[in-house]
């Protein structure tokens, strides 16, 4: 999260590597990771590019997609996945770019977009009034922190997993608070509402 001086990033002969873990220069910025899942993004992966004095804007090394589909992940499944790629691109990347093979590849900063840092009100949901598909993206994005809850009398209640079904979002695991993660029909069993059992 430090953006480097140029007397820094000069300092290397090979400048600085990093790793983003977005195709960029889409989602520059803290919270690549979440926002492809919270957007709903079809295709997402790691891309090398060389530190400069601004943020996530240096030229490109290596790129590489995620093959995988990742409309069904959580966020550490998803997270997994990237850091497996990245790892293994770096690797690739380091002795072709000491040898001069590579070419760095300016961004296209016209077709950039930007993501903020995760907070702690970020992972409130609205289960009435928000649709199935973006409560769905929000429990996957914010699995484990900041968790994504509602408040039920008062007390926050997590959602650690859902899915949906015909449409409808149905609530698998919840973690009440100050308790352990449970069954949401085990939950309900001694929290009866009907407002909530819609979502089972």
């Amino acid at each position: 999260g430090m953006i480097f001086t140029k007397g820094i990033l000069e300092i290397p002969k090979y400048g600085f590597l990093n790793i983003h873990a977005s195709l960029l220069p889409k989602w520059r910025g803290a919270s690549p990771i979440q926002s492809a899942i919270l957007n709903g993004d079809k295709e997402t992966g790691i891309t090398i590019m060389l530190l400069n004095e601004k943020m996530d804007e240096g030229p490109i090394l290596a790129i590489s997609n995620l093959k995988s589909q990742i409309s069904k992940l959580t966020y550490k499944e998803l997270e997994e996945k990237l850091a497996e790629i990245g790892g293994k691109l770096l690797v690739e990347t380091i002795p072709k770019w000491i040898n001069g093979e590579i070419k760095p590849q300016s961004q296209d900063h016209s077709q950039a977009t930007y993501c903020k840092k995760i907070t702690k009100e970020n992972g409130l949901i609205d289960l009435n009034n928000e649709p199935p598909e973006i409560i769905d993206r929000k429990i996957r994005a914010f699995t484990p922190w900041p968790g994504a809850y509602t408040f039920i009398g008062g007390k926050r209640l997590i959602i650690a997993q859902a899915e949906i079904k015909n449409t409808s979002l149905k609530i698998k695991r919840v973690k009440p608070e100050g308790k352990n993660e449970m069954i949401f029909e085990d939950y309900l069993r001694g929290n009866a509402d009907e407002n909530f059992k819609k979502y089972l």
